[in-house]
């Protein structure tokens, strides 16, 4: 039997030069047979047509038979992700053939092979865990410490997306490393592929209702979302099945037919054999906080609370993503905008709704263009949002008005509210290795913490008893782990994804070149006189996927060659606002020429309290690129001398405590301590 997966008509686009075809029913030969019940949806708009999620066709136009991507013929043939996956990783082989490649990525896994050495590949895995919230036991925590020295590199990389990545594993290690974290009741199902990724919440564990109530949301929505039909386990763990008791309302959103939504009598009711066309990302917050880069995914929620604080339901936000192609202006990264609110009891037949909407009309032709970000801006918002409804089975109400979005980080220590404490660490760029990971490890272990990982790749120590606040500070200083008034401002919120060696997309470095990146941003902005505590918003790519969401980034550096980054200019310090393509091709040692006279002029012509992006994007880029042609150095005044008085963040403190009982700054009680010394040495060459 045919089972339709697609959307049954063509979609009238905007830009015509992407297109949204119909996708016919797909015939499988080993899939189970599915009948879809005919239901149509009018739209009310002059210019839209028709659009179903339509029954089973009697005989369907194979002469116009949609074209479809490589992957969704693998999908089709896997037995639901497990053909030929099972097989090969039973092969006395390195790696594994194309088709278990891509079905590996719905297990949380990626191929990977290490691109400095030359000569023979030398493959290794990638292993991504599945941490709704960035919530990690206690124990997995310790398992996971354990799995990266015993069968991985030795370090552990926490992901821009709240979960663990594991970079190093031989396939031969595979299914023990697999099932070691499904047994300690991690998992790494769905943490890739084309399904719902890692749900994102504030990873901060306050015991205030709304982020309470948040991250429970992000915990069911995460569940609704979970593929069903085995596969993992089958593969993994020989089908024992290690998983916690479902909330009921999950399992009867999932169940609920009532609108089209399923496809009955089907191991996957919600994925059916094909899944998605492509990832999905949902993230879940509270007003005012964008911890989350609520706009970047393709669902946004956000709690919306009554004045006494109670949650009542939900904004929702559609249609946002970071992914894009150099040189290919039909591909671009997209904010997420306004679907409409909903109560809080209809949250996960919302989500549902917009993911079989998604389901059955993304792309699946032309996977550069299979996101639903481009769905929302082929069709517009408004068919988007009747399509949508006819699935949800509910108009939805008007967005709630919501208060500015602010960035919070949660480094340091701060109060839960149930009397414990907790302690934010930033940790550079998510690699934790070494002495870091060793003292880690000892405090967690001792102290029988569990940790939360946050979207900037930082780490929360949860549950700390306040008697054990000094010795813990001690010892996370001695490891390098530093209160957040010690680490550079710059380095607060930068972000790098891993790229070289192991990324096989990256073009140029991140992770690795990021540090010393920042070093140079930093000695540009002594250069040009701002202040130490000023900052601005980093994110290094190297490629233009945006794992570290570099399009939000007040400065985004994207690999777009060897050693070459675009530059991007534009966000906002609370990444509500997109960057724009400033630059192509600039070369990692000319990186000054560029940023020097565009801090240079941010310095003296900036308005009140206007961040970077803000003056990039008021300026524009026009005026800018002529500054930077046009730049000679900084002019000093004559009067002025630009003295670095101090090379190291100690010995400012160190003076800088010293001054404050003099009620002097450091710089002038450094000023004062020079011209002493001055004139005592001119004195003693008079004698």
């Amino acid at each position: 039997m045919t089972t339709s997966y697609g959307a049954a008509n063509t979609a009238l686009l905007k830009d015509q030069t992407i297109q949204f075809p119909t996708l016919r029913g797909l015939r499988s030969s080993n899939s189970l047979a599915l009948t879809r019940h005919l239901h149509s949806v009018s739209v009310p708009s002059s210019n839209l047509s028709l659009i179903r999620a339509v029954a089973t066709p009697a005989k369907p136009d194979t002469a116009s038979q949609t074209k479809r991507s490589k992957v969704e013929i693998f999908k089709e043939q896997s037995n639901f992700i497990r053909y030929p996956l099972n097989e090969e990783i039973l092969t006395d082989a390195p790696n594994i053939n194309e088709a278990a490649t891509q079905l590996i990525k719905f297990h949380g896994s990626y191929q990977q092979y290490n691109r400095d050495d030359r000569g023979q590949r030398n493959y290794s895995f990638m292993l991504r865990t599945k941490n709704p919230c960035g919530k990690v036991s206690n124990k997995l925590y310790l398992t996971m410490d354990d799995l990266a020295d015993q069968f991985g590199i030795g370090t552990l990389r926490l992901t821009t997306r709240q979960t663990f990545q594991l970079h190093g594993v031989l396939k031969k290690d595979l299914k023990t490393v697999m099932s070691t974290i499904i047994k300690n009741m991690g998992s790494t199902l769905g943490a890739c592929g084309d399904l719902n990724r890692n749900v994102l919440a504030p990873a901060a564990p306050l015991t205030r209702k709304d982020y309470l109530f948040a991250q429970q949301t992000a915990d069911n929505i995460a569940a609704l979302l979970t593929p069903q039909s085995g596969f993992y386990y089958d593969v993994w763990v020989d089908g024992e099945r290690v998983m916690s008791a479902e909330p009921p309302e999950v399992v009867k959103a999932r169940n609920d037919n009532s609108h089209g939504t399923n496809f009955p009598d089907s191991p996957e009711p919600i994925y059916g054999t094909q899944f998605l066309p492509r990832k999905f990302k949902v993230a879940v917050t509270v007003p005012t906080d964008n911890s989350v880069d609520i706009l970047t995914n393709d669902i946004g929620v956000v709690v919306v609370s009554d004045d006494e604080g109670e949650p009542q339901g939900f904004n929702i936000y559609v249609g946002g993503g970071m992914g894009r192609t150099h040189r290919l202006e039909t591909t671009f990264a997209r904010l997420g905008e306004p679907l409409g609110y909903v109560p809080k009891e209809d949250i996960l037949y919302a989500v549902k709704a917009i993911v079989v909407t998604q389901r059955e009309n993304g792309r699946r032709d032309d996977r550069k263009y299979s996101r639903m970000k481009y769905l929302v801006s082929s069709w517009g918002i408004e068919k988007f949002r009747s399509v949508v409804e006819q699935y949800y089975g509910k108009k939805f109400e008007p967005f709630r008005e919501l208060p500015e979005w602010e960035f919070r980080s949660y480094l340091g220590w701060h109060e839960q509210g149930d009397g414990s404490l907790f302690c934010g660490l930033h940790v550079d760029n998510g690699r934790i290795g070494g002495k870091m990971k060793k003292t880690l490890r000892e405090i967690i272990e001792k102290h029988d913490l569990s940790v939360r990982l946050t979207p900037n790749q930082n780490i929360i120590l949860c549950d700390i008893r306040k008697a054990w606040k000094r010795p813990i500070t001690t010892a996370l200083a001695q490891a390098g782990l530093l209160q957040p008034r010690f680490v550079d401002p710059l380095n607060i919120t930068a972000m790098a994804c891993p790229a070289f060696p192991l990324c096989p997309l990256a073009i140029t470095e991140a992770e690795r070149g990021i540090p010393n990146i920042i070093k140079r941003v930093r000695a540009v902005f002594e250069k040009v006189g701002l202040r130490y505590n000023e900052s601005i918003v980093l994110r290094v790519t190297g490629c233009p996927n945006g794992c570290a969401r570099p399009y939000m980034a007040e400065l985004g550096l994207v690999g777009d060659g060897p050693n070459s980054y675009q530059v991007w200019l534009g966000g906002k310090p609370n990444q509500t606002s997109l960057a724009r393509s400033f630059m192509d091709k600039v070369k990692v040692q000319d990186l000054e020429k560029v940023l020097e006279p565009l801090f240079y002029h941010w310095k003296r012509r900036r308005q009140s309290k206007e961040s970077f992006g803000e003056f990039t994007i008021r300026m524009g880029f026009e005026k800018l690129k002529e500054l930077v042609d046009k730049w000679e150095g900084p002019v000093l005044a004559p009067s002025r001398y630009n003295l670095k008085l101090f090379a190291d963040k100690e010995t400012y403190e160190a003076v800088h405590e010293l001054a404050k009982l003099q009620n002097k700054n450091a710089h002038q009680l450094a000023m004062e301590v020079i011209r002493n010394f001055v004139a005592s040495q001119q004195n003693g060459k008079g004698e």
